[in-house]
């Protein structure tokens, strides 16, 4: 069974009318601060389809983990990162929230988030789509 098979895209997020709000914690997971607290902040990012869900997941993942560069020369990151991409979109597509992170020192946290439980305004979050090449 192939990743797409087993981490199907659906629509549930269209038809509850999901985004998801965007934070990044740097702190362990098990310190992070609750739901309820991060949604009373303003997000890094409003995100608006799992596709972004997985593409800002992967852009702080990889920013976060990136191997350290000898001297001044830049290597290209060919890590790759595309069963996580198939299970972020997976779970996005479904409505979920998701909660990562890089061990005890980084907790990534996009919210699932309709209309009722959002607040009026994004206080000036960036909302996606992701700027390609972005790093936090």
């Amino acid at each position: 069974m192939s990743a797409e098979e087993e981490w199907p895209v659906e629509q549930t997020w269209q038809l509850r009318n999901t985004h998801w709000h965007a934070y990044v914690e740097h702190t362990s997971l098990d310190s992070a601060s609750p739901r309820q607290e991060r949604l009373e902040r303003t997000p890094e990012e409003v995100l608006t389809s799992p596709t972004e869900v997985a593409a800002w997941l992967e852009v702080n993942l990889r920013s976060a983990t990136k191997p350290e560069e000898a001297g001044k020369k830049r290597t290209k990151d060919e890590r790759d990162f595309s069963d996580s991409n198939q299970v972020h979109a997976s779970l996005a597509s479904k409505g979920e929230s998701i909660y990562t992170g890089v061990r005890g020192m980084l907790t990534l946290a996009v919210e699932a988030v309709t209309p009722t439980e959002c607040r009026n305004t994004h206080d000036g979050a960036d909302v996606a789509p992701l700027k390609s090449g972005r790093r936090r």
